[in-house]
């Protein structure tokens, strides 16, 4: 099997360990008229029986279509209302008859999203103390259903978001700034239940950041006050660059009290990161492989990040070397979150910007074959899911004369990669926990200038 069949075939596992109906249907059962949750992801798995008067579904996120549908397949007839919030395009050809189905936008929200807002909080606000609200949220949910503040248009949202991504702050900030902002984010949505249960099914993309910022949590934990909004916001310099609606709801907000919600909270994480990498790493072995997967999750910068996985591959091959038996395939997994702080005017993302900049310090290295990609299949945009990076990638594109140190400083990783045939796109996968990256080591006689950076010293290129 080559490298790069090998690699994908690594993705794919990834993929299936953390398909969002397997999980549901594992997490959730019908006993009678009871309504069973078990905490999947906790090695006691503790169960929660409910008998409400009435279930009402919503789903939001990436994953929503295949979650609701799991539900449905799983309640049956008990399941009496309910809400699907996802990207548009997705396929609906899963769901049942009765749920209704509302398509939004990802990953700038728009009027489509409003309108998914307001539905899901009609929806919450509708509810009896004898109703159970069942939430299930994947990645993506954030843009895809948004309602701000009376006072705050959307676009004044999506600028003040904007100008955070472009900031490179982490999504546990982010989510901050946009519960505060928000009519159904940071635990609003469950406020607006009021005395009624609710209970939150997650599959997480935000590794250690915290399961419970998914979709910025609209059902999760306590609504973030306007202060923590306005101090992370003054942490980026970014408060006089906001708009002023903004600025003047953050100040004008500071002193109010959270909304209180009297109904029992329960949650549940179905899946993450790591059981994406646990699900590559049992592949890696059924295919004679061995296998590292580094605890640590990917963060921050891509260009920094980068460094990791360069290192990754030089320490698996001195542990190959020194061994000292036959050599097998060594291959190390990551997964995380890196971040790009946008300085450049081209196109790319981060799994194809963690590539390019991986590709500089393997430059040579013969032997080392590296996979970006995010476990969605697109990032955002159909081809821009990941990409390959070699020992030969910047010779190859040399000679098709790309400019690999322009494309990285333009932050235009996008058409080098579609330019060179080394774009990763799977498509949709129907899923999303994150980012992986897959490291095949170097062996044997091709161990030159990575193999000797555990124990010479020797830096990588600076280049990046």
């Amino acid at each position: 099997m080559d490298p790069r069949t090998f690699l994908s075939a690594l993705y794919r596992a990834a993929v299936s360990s953390v398909e969002p109906g397997r999980l549901v249907a594992e997490a959730i059962s019908r006993r009678g008229n009871a309504v069973v949750v078990r905490s999947v992801s906790d090695p006691g798995r503790r169960e929660f029986v409910f008998v409400p008067r009435r279930v009402v579904l919503l789903s939001v996120g990436k994953a929503a279509v295949a979650m609701a549908a799991a539900a449905h397949r799983a309640l049956g007839t008990r399941v009496d209302d309910s809400l699907v919030i996802a990207p548009a395009g997705s396929p609906q050809e899963e769901l049942p008859s009765g749920c209704r189905y509302l398509p939004a936008a990802h990953p700038v929200p728009d009027e489509r999203s409003l309108a998914a807002g307001r539905e899901a909080l009609s929806l919450a606000t509708g509810l009896d103390p004898e109703d159970l609200l069942l939430v299930q949220l994947s990645g993506g949910g954030s843009s895809l259903m948004a309602l701000p503040a009376d006072t705050i248009s959307l676009a004044d949202k999506a600028r003040t978001v904007s100008l955070l991504s472009a900031a490179g702050a982490p999504i546990a900030d982010i989510n901050v700034v946009r519960g505060a902002l928000s009519r159904v984010k940071g635990g609003r949505l469950a406020a607006a239940a009021r005395a009624a249960d609710v209970v939150t099914l997650v599959l997480s993309d935000l590794g250690d950041a915290g399961w419970h910022l998914v979709a910025s949590a609209p059902t999760l934990g306590a609504p973030p006050s306007a202060r923590d909004a306005s101090a992370i916001l003054e942490g980026y310099r970014l408060m006089s660059l906001v708009p002023p609606p903004v600025r003047h709801y953050l100040f004008s907000s500071r002193g109010e009290s959270a909304p209180h919600d009297s109904g029992q909270r329960w949650s549940v994480l179905l899946g993450d990161i790591r059981t994406a990498l646990e699900g590559s790493r049992r592949e890696a072995q059924r295919l004679g492989a061995d296998v590292r997967v580094i605890p640590e999750l990917l963060a921050g910068e891509a260009r920094s990040a980068s460094r990791r996985l360069a290192v990754a591959g030089a320490c698996a091959g001195n542990l190959v070397r020194r061994a000292g038996v036959p050599q097998r395939r060594l291959v190390t997994l990551f997964g995380g979150e890196t971040t790009v702080t946008v300085k450049g005017k081209g196109s790319g993302g981060r799994n194809r910007e963690l590539a390019l900049a991986t590709a500089f310090h393997i430059d040579g290295v013969r032997g080392a074959h590296v996979l970006v990609a995010g476990t969605d299949g697109v990032d955002n945009t159909p081809d821009a899911a990941g990409a390959f990076v070699d020992d030969t990638t910047l010779a190859r594109a040399s000679v098709l004369g790309l400019d690999a140190p322009t494309a990285l400083d333009d932050n235009d990783s996008g058409p080098f990669f579609a330019a060179l045939g080394d774009a990763f796109a799977p498509g949709p996968t129907g899923t999303n926990v994150g980012d992986v990256a897959f490291v095949l080591a170097p062996g044997g006689e091709s161990l030159p200038a990575l193999a000797r950076l555990e124990e010479e010293g020797i830096p990588l290129p600076d280049r990046i």
